[in-house]
C-alpha cells in the first residue's frame, strides 16, 4: 500500500511539474506578444506608461513560477519540503505585490498589512538561515553541531 501511495505521489508531482512548466511557457509567450504589440501599436511613451507595469508584473509572476518549479524539484529529489524555498517564494510573491501596486490606490491599512507580512516572512527566513548555520559546519559537513539550538529543523 505504501508503495502505491509513493508512486501516486510521484505521479502527482510530475503532473504538477508539467502543468507549471506549461503555464510558464504560456506566460513567457504572453510577455513576448504584449511586448511586440505594445511597441508596434503604441508610441513609446504610452507603452512605458501603460504596459510597462503589466510586463514587469508578468516577469515577476514568471520568477515566482520558476521558484515553485525549484521547490517541487527539491521535494522530488529529497522527499522533504524545503521550508527555505517556500518562504522565498512567499517573499517574492509579496514583493511582487508591493512593486506593481499603485500607491495612490491603496489605504494605509493595506500598506501596513503588506509590510507586516513581508517583515514576518523576512524574520522567518532569517530564523531558518540562522538555524541552518548553527546546525551544520561551515565546511559543508552534513553532521549537526553539538551546540545547535534549532532542534530537528529541515532546511
Amino acid at each position: 500500500m505504501e508503495r502505491y501511495l509513493k508512486a501516486l505521489q510521484r505521479g502527482i508531482i510530475y503532473l504538477t511539474l508539467f502543468i507549471i512548466s506549461l503555464l510558464l511557457i504560456l506566460a513567457l509567450i504572453d510577455v513576448f506578444i504584449k511586448l511586440y504589440d505594445g511597441l508596434i501599436n503604441n508610441p513609446f511613451r504610452a507603452f512605458i506608461e501603460l504596459q510597462y507595469p503589466q510586463l514587469i508584473d508578468l516577469f515577476l509572476v514568471i520568477i515566482i513560477g520558476v521558484e515553485l518549479l525549484e521547490t517541487i524539484k527539491g521535494f522530488l529529489r529529497d522527499e522533504i519540503l524545503h521550508v527555505e524555498l517556500v518562504v522565498l517564494v512567499a517573499i517574492i510573491a509579496i514583493s511582487r505585490k508591493v512593486i506593481v501596486w499603485g500607491i495612490s490606490r491603496t489605504t494605509s491599512q493595506e500598506m501596513f498589512s503588506l509590510a507586516a507580512m513581508l517583515a514576518a516572512l523576512a524574520l522567518t527566513y532569517w530564523v531558518i538561515k540562522t538555524c541552518y548555520k548553527k546546525k551544520y559546519n561551515k565546511l559543508g559537513s552534513n553532521t549537526p553541531k553539538a551546540n545547535s539550538s534549532c532542534g530537528d529543523v529541515n532546511v
